[in-house]
C-alpha cells in the first residue's frame, strides 16, 4: 500500500493501460498497403445496428483502424501464421471471433487486410534486425522484440478499439457499441500466438507454407532459411513476454491486468531488472470511452487526468517500442509512440456520447418505475455517481490556471467500497530504479527502491518530451496545451487507495460490473454480496435487458469465472464483495437500514437505463 511519501511522489501522468486508450489518426499519410499474397480473410460477420453516440461511420472506422505506434509482431508473420494444430490461419475470423474480437470486412483505405476491429498495420521507427543480431536486440534497456522478416518495418499494431469496442446481441440482431467494454480475451490472444509461433518454427511443413506466404516471390531456401532463424529468434522473445504476464488464474473475456502488464515493461524489461517482476494478478474490466477526455480523473484508481501522459502510456502497454537506455544518449528515450495521432483521437473520443437504450428495439422503459427509481438514486448512489442537472450539466470542478473545468468524479476509498483490493495494492509496488535514478526527486535518490509508478510517471515523461522534441513541423505551444487537455501540470491524485466513482451515462451497456468485471449485471450489483453469484460463464453476447447484462449461461467458447477456488477461499483478483450496505444495496428508512427490496431494485435498473 502507499504510505504519504509514496502517494506524494504520484505522477498524475504515470499510470497507463489498455484499458484506459485513445487511438491515433496518421496525419496525411498514405493508406497502408496489402503485404505479398495474403491468404484472403472469410467474409465479415453480417451488419450491425450502429446507435447514435455522436459519431459518424467514418469516425468510428477512424477510430477502429488508424496506427498510433504499436509493434506486435512483423505484419506479414501474422497473416501467414497457422493455427498451432492446424492449417487454418491464425487471423481467420472465425478464430478470432471465437477470442473475442470483432471481425471487419476489407476496406482499401484503412483495412485492406480485413483485420478485426482494433487491429492495424503499423510502421515502425526502425527495422527489424536479423537473427544474427538477436542478442543485440534483446539486450537491456530495449523493449524492441528481437527478430525480423528481412528488416521489414511492416507491424501489427493494436489500437485502444480493441478493448474498447463492444457487441451486444438481441433479438437476432446486434448492436454496435463504440467506447464500450470489449468482450476479448487478451490473455488468450497471445498465449496461442505464442504457440502458433513456436508449433511453425518446429513443424517443416507448417514453416514451408508460412515462408511461402510471407516471401512470395523472393521464396528461396536461402530466404527461407534467414526467415526461419528470425522466426525462432522472434518466438523466444515473444513467449518469454507471454510468460512474464501469465496470471495464477485465467482472466477470462472482458478483462486484463493491464497495469501489472506496463508496469512489467517498464521496470522490469525497459529497466532489464528481473527483481522488479511483478505478479498480473489484479484483472480489471475495460471501462467505457465516453466522457472520459472530459473527467477531472481517469483509471480504476483516478490515477491519471493529463490525456496526453495516459496515452502515450498507454501505447507503451500495447507493445509500442520504446528505450529507457541512456546509451548511447541520443536513443534514451526514443519511441514508436505517434503524439499527434493520440491527440486527433482524444479529440474525436470528447465528441462520443453515451448510447441510448433503444426501446423499440430492448422494450420500452416503463416511466413510473424509472421515476421511482430517479428518487431512489437520488438518495443513494448519486452521492458517488453524480448525475446531470436541469441544464444537462455533471457538478464540475473549480476552473483551472487554464479556464478549464472538467466533469467531477468521487474516490470511494477502498475501506469504504471494500471491493476486490488488488488493483490498488499492486498500484503501490515498489521498484528498483535502474538507470532512471538520476531523474528522481532529489529526497528518493539514495533510495533502494522507490514507488513503480513514480518511475512509469517518469519513464512516461521523458518518451512524451523527446516525442515532441522529435515532431515535424514542431508542435507549438498551444498544441501541446491541448494535446495535456489544459490540464494543472503536478496534479496530484486525490487519493490512489480508492476507487473511481464516475457518472453512469450508458451504464446499461458496459457489463460486467465492478472495476473486477467480477458481477455479471445490474441486478446482481444490487444484491448484498453473500447474495451474488459466486460463478458464472462469461464470454457472450447474448443481451439480457431485464437484469442488464450479458447471458451467464454456459455457450461454446464461453469462460466461467469464479470468484472463489474450489476451497471456498476468494481468489484474489476476483472478489464480488464490496459495494453494499447503505447507499449501495441498503436505504436509510425510519431510522433504519435495510436491504433494497426486489421492486426498488427493479426501479433502480429501470432509472439507469435512462442515463445518458
Amino acid at each position: 500500500m502507499f504510505d504519504r511519501t509514496q502517494r506524494q511522489m504520484t505522477i498524475a501522468a504515470c499510470l497507463v493501460a489498455l484499458a484506459t486508450a485513445a487511438g491515433c489518426h496518421h496525419e496525411e499519410s498514405a493508406p497502408p498497403s496489402s503485404t505479398s499474397a495474403p491468404a484472403p480473410a472469410p467474409a465479415a460477420s453480417a451488419a450491425v445496428i450502429r446507435l447514435d453516440q455522436g459519431w459518424t461511420a467514418k469516425e468510428a472506422e477512424e477510430f477502429y483502424y488508424t496506427p498510433q505506434g504499436s509493434e506486435l509482431i512483423p505484419y506479414a508473420w501474422f497473416l501467414a501464421v497457422e493455427l498451432k494444430d492446424a492449417e487454418t490461419l491464425f487471423r481467420d475470423n472465425e478464430h478470432m471471433a471465437k477470442l473475442g474480437y470483432i471481425t471487419g470486412a476489407p476496406d482499401p483505405t484503412r483495412n485492406p487486410d480485413g483485420l478485426p476491429v482494433g487491429f492495424v498495420q503499423d510502421i515502425g521507427t526502425q527495422p527489424l534486425l536479423t537473427a544474427a543480431d538477436d542478442m543485440a536486440a534483446s539486450a537491456p534497456h530495449s523493449t524492441g522484440p528481437a527478430g525480423s522478416a528481412g528488416g521489414s518495418t511492416k507491424w501489427l499494431g493494436m489500437t485502444c478499439a480493441a478493448c474498447h469496442t463492444g457487441e451486444l446481441r438481441h433479438g437476432g440482431e446486434t448492436f454496435r457499441i463504440d467506447g464500450g467494454a470489449a468482450m476479448v480475451d487478451h490473455e488468450m490472444f497471445v498465449s496461442e500466438l505464442a504457440l502458433a509461433l513456436e508449433a511453425t518454427n518446429k513443424d517443416d511443413a507448417k514453416f514451408t507454407r508460412f515462408a511461402k506466404r510471407v516471401l512470395g516471390a523472393t521464396y528461396s531456401p536461402q530466404t527461407a532459411d534467414a526467415l526461419r532463424k528470425d522466426l525462432a529468434a522472434f518466438t523466444s522473445s515473444f513467449k518469454q513476454a507471454v510468460a512474464r504476464n501469465a496470471a495464477p488464474h485465467p482472466y477470462g473475456f472482458a478483462r486484463l491486468d493491464a497495469f501489472g502488464a506496463i508496469f512489467n515493461q517498464v521496470v522490469e524489461v525497459a529497466l532489464a531488472i528481473p527483481g522488479n517482476h511483478g505478479t498480473s494478478d489484479a484483472p480489471v474490466s475495460f471501462p467505457f470511452l465516453w466522457d472520459a477526455p472530459a473527467l477531472d480523473w481517469v483509471q480504476w484508481n483516478g490515477s491519471v487526468d493529463n490525456p496526453l501522459g495516459r496515452n502515450v502510456g498507454e501505447v507503451m502497454g500495447v507493445y509500442g517500442n520504446f528505450t529507457l537506455d541512456p546509451v548511447p544518449p541520443e536513443k534514451q528515450f526514443t519511441s514508436s509512440v505517434n503524439l499527434r495521432n493520440l491527440h486527433h483521437m482524444e479529440e474525436q473520443l470528447a465528441r462520443l456520447s453515451a448510447p441510448k437504450w433503444p426501446e423499440q428495439k430492448f422494450g420500452a422503459i416503463d416511466k413510473a418505475k424509472a421515476d421511482a427509481g430517479s428518487k431512489l438514486f437520488a438518495q443513494t448512489c448519486v452521492k458517488c455517481h453524480f448525475v446531470r442537472d436541469s441544464s444537462g450539466s455533471f457538478p464540475m470542478t473549480p476552473p483551472n490556471k487554464f479556464g478549464k473545468q472538467f466533469i467531477r468524479t468521487y474516490m470511494d476509498p477502498l475501506a469504504t467500497i471494500r471491493t476486490d483490493p488488488m488493483m490498488v495494492k499492486n498500484f503501490g509496488r515498489m521498484a528498483d530504479p535502474g538507470v532512471l535514478r538520476p531523474l528522481l526527486p532529489e529526497q528518493l535518490k539514495t533510495a533502494p527502491k522507490v514507488p513503480a509508478a513514480l518511475l512509469l510517471g517518469i519513464a512516461d515523461n521523458a518518451v512524451i518530451k523527446r516525442a515532441l522534441a522529435s515532431l515535424q513541423p514542431p508542435a507549438t505551444q498551444e498544441e501541446i496545451l491541448a494535446m495535456t487537455g489544459y490540464r494543472d501540470p503536478g496534479g496530484q491524485p486525490p487519493n490512489p487507495i480508492a476507487y473511481k466513482a464516475r457518472p453512469l451515462d450508458g451504464i446499461w451497456a458496459t457489463a460486467p460490473y465492478l472495476h473486477a468485471g467480477s458481477v455479471p449485471n445490474l441486478y446482481q450489483l444490487l444484491l448484498p454480496a453473500k447474495d451474488r453469484v459466486k460463478s458464472f460463464h462469461v464470454g457472450s453476447r447474448d443481451f439480457d435487458p431485464v437484469d442488464v447484462g450479458f447471458s451467464t449461461s454456459p455457450s461454446p467458447g464461453s469462460f466461467e469465472f469464479h470468484t472463489e477456488g474450489p476451497d471456498g477461499k476468494p481468489i484474489p483478483g476476483n472478489s464480488n464483495a464490496g459495494h453494499e450496505g447503505l447507499n449501495y444495496t441498503q436505504i436509510q428508512e425510519g431510522g433504519k437500514t435495510r436491504d433494497f427490496t426486489d421492486a426498488e431494485r427493479r426501479a433502480l435498473i429501470e432509472y439507469m437505463k435512462t442515463l445518458r
